[in-house]
């Protein structure tokens, strides 16, 4: 069959089939579309299919190695003097920690004082030895409100101690009283130590006063001994007659009266009780004390307070458990003294000099012996045992353990005129205790 015979053939088909032909191949054709579609259809997915994957993995590779958020916690011994965070960021300081004995740095520092504007008052505050500059501006807080280079303790609100820079270096300074004739109790309780009620109280600690430190005296001491208080009501009935209080501020030996004046000490011990007040807040109030012998709170320095009402001295003397019966030998004393002090007063000269000269040496007296009485309360004449004013003649006597010469020195140095003190040594005081 060669190329003509089959152009006939094909010219001879019959145009129906040939029409019926034509159709199926275009069917033909769009099968093969169709499936070039499934064909390339079906790579593109499983191309989808390998790409999320690869993308997953990557994407949890990289969850997997990528480093937690951390949580930024302050630590300010890195905090610049300008950057200092606020209270809820501060790391809570501890003061015995910044105090000199935890590592001595500045403890030989000489006795400052200061200044500080605290709402409505001036505050005094007294410098005390603490660890170096470099430690304390490490602990700085927040800087106290209208005061320049002044800052509170980090992660404290109370400002019993302060951080001041002074001439360059960065001291330790501690509250003592406001520059005030009299100001309100309650205004110290919350400005200074941030106590707003009885609940910001958690102990208050109670000991014997130890102004007497003959044999006698310490056994008193020790038979009186120390008192936790914890008990809601004590703290509740102590911190009513606190927030009552008014304060009269310092160098007033005179509104103060806890037996001096006895001529013995051993009253003072029986009637006399220091107090620590454990704050909730973690600061300590430690300055006060109380003399049944007055019916009043003092501190050191003279700092004086007014005179409790009778039912106010009944409460605060049941709690700290003083016992204010006075010895038929104590009365007796007592009236002697009395007697002997009139007949005194009605033997003097008329002179209106004369008279002059005995008041300025009877206050001479009473300052001197005050000054050496709080000397050793404040352990600074532990040698001391006693210290009264006595007759005949009229001198401050003061009975020591010790025959050191430079420990007597510093004792005669209280007596400026070089004529008003007498020592007496313990193994001759006995016409004395």
């Amino acid at each position: 069959m060669n190329k003509e015979d089959l152009f006939i053939g094909f010219g001879n088909l019959d145009e129906d089939l040939l029409r019926r032909s034509e159709q199926g191949g275009r069917n033909m054709n769009k099968k093969r579309n169709i499936s070039k579609i499934v064909k390339y259809g079906s790579i593109a997915a499983c191309l989808v299919v390998v790409l999320g994957v690869g993308i997953g993995a990557f994407v949890k590779t990289s969850i997997i190695n990528q480093e937690p958020e951390k949580t930024i916690v302050v630590d300010n011994t890195g905090v610049e003097e300008n950057d200092v965070p606020s209270i809820d960021q501060e790391r809570f300081i501890a003061i015995d920690t910044l105090l000199a004995s935890a590592d001595g740095s500045q403890s030989g520092q000489a006795m400052k004082g200061c200044k500080v504007q605290i709402d409505k008052y001036t505050a005094v505050y007294e410098a005390v030895a603490s660890v170096s500059s470099e430690q304390l501006e490490k602990s700085m807080g927040k800087e106290v409100e209208a005061n320049e280079e002044t800052y509170y303790v980090s992660g404290h609100n109370d400002l019993q101690y302060i951080i001041r820079k002074t001439a360059g270096t960065y001291l330790l300074w501690k509250f003592m009283y406001f520059e005030s004739d009299e100001y309100p109790f309650k205004d110290v309780l919350s400005l200074i130590y941030d106590v707003h009620s009885e609940q910001d109280i958690k102990e208050v600690y109670v000991k014997p006063s130890d102004v007497d430190n003959t044999d006698e005296g310490k056994a008193l001491q020790l038979e009186i001994g120390n008192v936790s208080i914890t008990d809601s009501d004590s703290i509740t009935s102590l911190y009513k007659v606190l927030n009552s209080l008014t304060c009269y501020g310092p160098e007033n030996w005179d509104r103060i009266n806890y037996g001096q004046d006895d001529g013995g000490m051993l009253n003072a011990v029986r009637n006399g009780r220091y107090l620590t007040f454990s704050m909730a807040n973690g600061c300590k109030l430690d300055s006060l004390k109380y003399t049944a012998v007055s019916g009043t709170f003092y501190e050191y320095g003279g700092v004086a307070y007014n005179e409790l009402r009778k039912e106010q001295k009944d409460v605060i003397e049941e709690i700290l458990n003083i016992d204010c019966s006075i010895s038929e030998q104590q009365e007796t004393e007592q009236r002697v003294s009395e007697t002997e002090v009139n007949t005194e007063i009605q033997d003097a000269p008329a002179d209106e000099s004369t008279y002059q000269e005995a008041r300025d040496y009877s206050a001479e007296l009473t300052d001197l012996q005050n000054r050496i009485t709080q000397a050793m309360i404040n352990k600074e004449l532990p040698f001391v045992t006693l210290c009264g004013i006595y007759e005949n003649p009229d001198r401050v006597k003061a009975v020591v353990n010790t025959e050191d010469e430079d420990l007597l020195a510093k004792l005669r140095a209280f007596d400026t005129t070089g004529e008003l003190l007498e020592i007496v040594y313990s193994s001759r005081s006995n016409g004395l205790e």
